[in-house]
This record gives structure tokens, C-alpha cells and sequence, in this order.
């Protein structure tokens, strides 16, 4: 069975402000740490690094007054100036005063980017699904007009008819491209710490659609068992341990109980039993679990189950790509197929008139 060794809760940091991070910015930051410490450089060359990289000046100023001026060990200044994200920041902490920074900053890093991956590949999904309800909208606009009369005007009154129809369509089209343009571009820019997307995406994993949100719940329990690895390498306690990782997944079900598997495990029970008494995750996760206990690579199970439920998210999001896709053309189809069907009804009116 796993041993699990006790680590004192950090101490806390006041934070005097916080620093915008993108998730891709973050990814950069926590990758120059990890190759950095890893390869034994010094605070003051790996900012160096990462001023050349082009991360923000901001950032780069403050921890240099915080870790060369003022002397904070690294996680506190992360956690002075805001750096990351709450759960980050505290895996940090402790992984200074195990000594296990490198690794800590290699998953992280692993984490943003994957997360931004994830966000750019929705925000491309949807360029399809757009430019169908443009067309769609431009078509059904030109259907709802009055052909009948246009017919009588003959193909030159028509044209001159219909032109500003056309142009009216357009616009419609051109803003609703711009309005979904300028939101994919805040989404892109959407800081790591960020609590309305945290509480929509809390929202969305409990809404009854699977079909739609079975990505963001497999992501939510790779991000749990990624956490939980993290974690438990940085040396925290696994009571610890798995709140964190349950904060991290931020899914609703995982959060709200996983004080079962805490109590379980505080009542001598084994970590695999007390995830099973949570009835939060699937058996998958728990079975594994238990083999990792049994076999001391607890640490490699949860690795590997981060990687599967990752891949398997990433596969689940293919699948409700593709049927938003299919829907939106079906949905556009149909409609065209009424208003071309209401415009035959009109010209045949207008003939036997």
C-alpha cells in the first residue's frame, strides 16, 4: 500500500495585486521554469529568457523585484503577485519546499497548453457552422422577399429590387461574423484566473447534454487525476492532495464530494476505497487507483489516466464538433427548404391572379 507522508500546510502570502496571464503565456512562463531550473539556471537568467521571449514586462519586473530585490522564494512571489492560477500557486508552494520545482512547472506547463489548444481548436470549429448561417441567412432574406412581384418587374426591375435585400443581408452576415469574431478574440485573450468562465464552465459539465458536454466532463476528471499526481509529487498530503486537484477539474460533482474520499481516507481506509465511496468518477479511474496503491506507482497510474481521459476528452470534442456541424447545416437546409417552399406558394398566387 502507498505511503503517504505528511506535509504541512503552506504558510500564507499576502498577495498585493494580480498579473494578467493568458493561457498561453502561462504555458510559456511555466516551461522556462521547468527547463531552467532544471538545467540549474539561476532566477536571474531564466527571466533574462524569458524577456527575449517577448512575456510581458510587467511580469518579468515583478518577479525580478520579488526573487532578486526582496529575496521571496519563488512560490511566494507567485503568490504575491498573482501569477497563475489559485490552485497552481499552492502546488507551487509546496513543491519549493520539496524540492520538486522542475517537474511542478513541467506539468503545468503541460496543463495551459493543452488548455489552449483545446480553446483555439473550438474558436476554428466554429468558422464552418458560420459561414453556413451567413450563406443561410443571405438565402432565406433573398426567399422572404416579394418574388411574385419582382417576376412582374421583369430581370432587370427585379435585379434592381433585390439589390438592397442582398445588401441588407450582407450586413446582418457581417456583423454577426464581427460580433463572433470579437468574442473569439476575448476568449483567446481570457485570463488564467478568471471566475465567470470558471462558473460557466461549472454550469455547463451539469447540464444534461452529454452529447455536447461529455468533453468537458473527461477533461474535468484528466484534469482531477493530472492535479492529483501533481500533487501528490510535490509532496503534498493526499487529504490536500485531492482538494486541489478537485478545485482544479472544477467539476461541480468531483468538489461537492470529494470530502467523502477525504474522510474515508482520514478513517484508514485506502485512497482507491475512498474515491469509490465519492461515486463521482468512473470505475476506470478507481481500479487503477487501487492497482497503483498496490504496487507503489500510484504517482504513474494517475499520469496515466491524465493522458487516456485527455485523449478520450479530446475525442468526445471531435464527435460534438461534428454534430454541431451537421445540425447547423440540417437546421439551415430546413429553413431554406420552408422559405423557398413559401416563395413557390407566392409566385403561384401571383400567376393565378
Amino acid at each position: 500500500m502507498q505511503n503517504y507522508s505528511e506535509t504541512p500546510e503552506p504558510r500564507p502570502v499576502v498577495r498585493e495585486r494580480s498579473t494578467y496571464l493568458t493561457d498561453s503565456e502561462a504555458a510559456t512562463v511555466c516551461t522556462m521554469f521547468a527547463d531552467g531550473l532544471q538545467s540549474g539556471m539561476g532566477y536571474a537568467k531564466i527571466l533574462e529568457i524569458l524577456e527575449r521571449q517577448k512575456v510581458d514586462k510587467k511580469i518579468i519586473d515583478r518577479l525580478r523585484q520579488s526573487l532578486l530585490e526582496d529575496g521571496d522564494m519563488l512560490g511566494e512571489a507567485f503568490a504575491r503577485f498573482g501569477l497563475l492560477d489559485t490552485t497552481a500557486r499552492k502546488v507551487i508552494f509546496v513543491a519549493e519546499q520539496q524540492g520538486k520545482l522542475p517537474l511542478t512547472f513541467a506539468h503545468l506547463s503541460r496543463f495551459y497548453k493543452q488548455r489552449h489548444r483545446r480553446r483555439v481548436r473550438f474558436l476554428t470549429s466554429l468558422v464552418e457552422p458560420m459561414i453556413l448561417i451567413m450563406v443561410g441567412n443571405i438565402a432565406i432574406q433573398l426567399l422572404r422577399s416579394d418574388l411574385g412581384a419582382f417576376v412582374q418587374m421583369g430581370m432587370a426591375g427585379a435585379m434592381r429590387a433585390l439589390f438592397p435585400v442582398l445588401i441588407q443581408a450582407s450586413i446582418q452576415s457581417v456583423l454577426l461574423a464581427t460580433v463572433v469574431g470579437l468574442g473569439a478574440l476575448l476568449a483567446m485573450q481570457m485570463p488564467v484566473e478568471f471566475s465567470l468562465r470558471n462558473a460557466a464552465q461549472r454550469m455547463w459539465i451539469a447540464l444534461p447534454i452529454p452529447v455536447f458536454n461529455s468533453s468537458a466532463r473527461l477533461n474535468s476528471i484528466s484534469v482531477f487525476c493530472q492535479y492529483t499526481q501533481q500533487s501528490i509529487t510535490s509532496g503534498l498530503t493526499v487529504h490536500r492532495a485531492l482538494a486541489l486537484a478537485a478545485e482544479a477539474s472544477n467539476n461541480p460533482r468531483i468538489d461537492r464530494r470529494i470530502k467523502v474520499a477525504q474522510q474515508a481516507i482520514e478513517d484508514g481506509q485506502t485512497l482507491a476505497a475512498g474515491l469509490r465511496q465519492m461515486k463521482a468518477l468512473p470505475d476506470d479511474v478507481i481500479d487503477n487507483v487501487d492497482i497503483g496503491e498496490e504496487t507503489g506507482r500510484l504517482e504513474e497510474r494517475f499520469g496515466e489516466l491524465a493522458e487516456k481521459y485527455d485523449q478520450n476528452a479530446d475525442e468526445a470534442f471531435e464527435r460534438a464538433i461534428q454534430t454541431l456541424i451537421f445540425m447547423t447545416r440540417i437546421g439551415i437546409l430546413v429553413l431554406v427548404i420552408i422559405f423557398l417552399g413559401l416563395a413557390l406558394l407566392s409566385l403561384a398566387d401571383t400567376a393565378l391572379g
